[in-house]
């Protein structure tokens, strides 16, 4: 018995809840691959976007992208939207 207690111990015994303040990642994010959008916010390398009419916080790979900037989204990790530059095409 006193090995049970021990691990007992060990073990978180908490739950992970939304009003404990846990979040888990938007199921829709990976939809957002390969979309094109408007840093709302200077992007350094973090910060908001718009998609489609919706804000979405963003993170470049350490570039740095001013507000207004027409960006593309080149993958997604988890919750974080990472962002790039849009290329203007000639």
């Amino acid at each position: 018995m006193p090995i049970k207690n021990f691990f007992r111990k060990l073990v978180l015994s908490m739950g992970e809840t939304p009003e404990r303040g846990y979040t888990a990642a938007k199921p829709g994010l990976k939809e957002y691959i390969g979309k094109t959008g408007i840093a709302k916010t200077t992007l350094r390398p973090s910060g908001t976007a718009i998609f489609d009419g919706e804000l979405v916080d963003v993170v470049t790979l350490g570039e740095f992208i001013e507000a207004g900037t027409e960006i593309l989204v080149t993958s997604v990790e988890g919750m974080r939207v990472i962002v790039k530059e849009k290329l203007k095409e000639l």
